[in-house]
């Protein structure tokens, strides 16, 4: 069965210390994916040399070359913004949305796609659960338990299901997400949850997937006051649903 078209759309924030592993892990999955595809990293405002790392890269030059990736540079508006920005210059069937730090390979579609019967549905969003049995977690720390924390509070507040909202690694029809983020109120971490909100306000089917998640250190959550910043975003959206 054919592969579907894929977008890979990749936020960057002063990723200096993570150039090499995001383009390990582009590397990986050109090599493994057999459809058409492109790749959009949205530079969000970095103030180090993230993007001077990615434009001087051979990996990068050759795919420019063939006009298979666009690295597109904004003022800082916080991961959703970047994502909306990405996700509106795609072009293919379905997004896929990563992290710049590779701590779940692209190449996990490739799971994905054959516990999906070799396709993907046209109006289902996929998305990561780090909470499923069959997920794989290496941790270097206790983030996940404020995670969890995080996920708990978000389902009491705006009663959704999912036990990970905030994993970056998602599959979305492309029609699909270009509609969800367009209107997009939340340009921050919390943005998940508002996409989720949205989907789940229009019917849109959402099924949690596992994968395997390498936590890397050096993380830009400060889990005080990111966290109670991301709490407050999500209590703002019960006024928006």
């Amino acid at each position: 069965m054919e592969y579907p078209s894929v977008s890979l759309i990749i936020p960057c924030y002063n990723e200096s210390i993570r150039v090499a592993k995001m383009i390990d892990g582009i590397k990986e999955f050109i090599a493994t994916w057999h459809g058409l595809f492109e790749i959009i990293i949205i530079d969000d405002g970095s103030t180090d040399d993230t993007v001077s790392l990615i434009k001087n890269n051979l990996l990068y030059k050759n795919l420019l070359a063939d006009h298979k990736i666009q690295l597109i540079q904004q003022t800082n508006t916080g991961k959703g913004g970047a994502l909306q920005k990405g996700i509106t210059a795609a072009t293919l069937d379905f997004v896929l949305t990563v992290d710049a730090d590779m701590a779940t390979h692209p190449v996990e579609i490739m799971n994905w796609r054959l516990q999906n019967k070799a396709t993907f549905a046209r109006d289902t969003i996929c998305i990561a659960s780090r909470t499923l049995a069959a997920s794989k977690l290496i941790l270097i720390s206790n983030r996940r338990s404020s995670g969890k924390l995080f996920n708990t509070i978000v389902r009491i507040i705006t009663n959704l299901p999912f036990k990970d909202t905030q994993c970056g690694f998602k599959l979305y029809p492309r029609a699909i997400a270009q509609q969800l983020f367009a209107n997009l109120r939340t340009k921050g971490w919390a943005h998940d949850v508002e996409i989720l909100l949205q989907a789940n306000k229009q019917s849109i089917p959402v099924i949690e997937m596992p994968i395997t998640w390498n936590e890397r250190d050096a993380s830009k959550i400060n889990v005080l006051r990111d966290g109670m910043k991301m709490l407050w975003e999500v209590m703002k959206m019960r006024f928006y649903f």
